[in-house]
């Protein structure tokens, strides 16, 4: 894995409206409102939190620990740059740089919040320019995951394994990162299955509908 400085946060902002048959336990009301969308009989969704760089590789026992052990990090607020689509992209700025990324709520989750609560479940593609990354891809699952285990994605007609990282999930590498992010830009739905450590089965659904116009932007605002 890349090493990369742990950004631990959460967001102020919303993301699509989710598919109106939905009764998520997760859903929030955003911190700012957005404008009207297309499909108002659909509910607001999930809050989502700013994603996280992949973690570390685990050091040599010779050398001290990374930034990834700190205990107090920042809690950052990211601002709502544009909705496109199902997808949403949002901007992050500090002293040590600039984050972008794309993110968007699941259209179905099975089984419902009745049998399976879980925290905002949400797909990113991720650039932090500063690390040289411009399309880091990750889904925050909303609990942890099996350990061992990976989410199935589904894109294009396209497998793909996303080894687990606690309540989150990456691409193996950039290879797999691109040829997952091709899949998924011919639109259409993309399906993301996992295990929770407690053995619930889960299974989201999401609309890839605005998501090239969204990676267009997050490499615009941060090239």
């Amino acid at each position: 894995m890349r090493a990369r400085l742990l950004l631990s946060a959460t967001l102020m902002a919303a993301l699509a409206p989710v598919a109106a048959a939905q009764d998520y336990q997760t859903q929030q009301q955003p911190a700012q409102p957005l404008p009207p969308q297309p499909q108002p009989a659909k509910p607001k969704p999930p809050a989502v939190v700013v994603p996280k760089p992949k973690p570390a590789a685990a050091p040599a026992p010779a050398k001290k620990p990374g930034p990834a052990v700190v205990t107090a990090p920042a809690t950052p607020k990211a601002r709502l740059l544009e909705k496109l689509g199902d997808w949403s992209v949002f901007i992050y700025e500090d002293a040590s740089g600039r984050v972008c990324f794309a993110a968007s709520a699941p259209t179905d989750m099975q089984p419902k919040a009745a049998t399976a609560k879980r925290t905002p479940v949400v797909f990113y593609v991720t650039a932090w320019p500063k690390e040289g990354i411009r399309t880091e891809v990750s889904v925050k699952l909303g609990y942890p995951i099996k350990p061992k285990s990976a989410a199935a994605v589904t894109a294009g007609g396209h497998n793909f394994s996303l080894p687990a990282d606690d309540d989150k999930a990456y691409a193996k590498d950039s290879s797999d990162e691109q040829k997952l992010l091709a899949a998924m830009a011919g639109g259409g739905s993309m399906v993301v299955k996992a295990t929770s450590a407690k053995g619930t089965a889960t299974t989201d659904q999401y609309s890839l509908e605005g998501l090239a116009a969204a990676l267009m932007k997050t490499q615009q605002a941060c090239p």
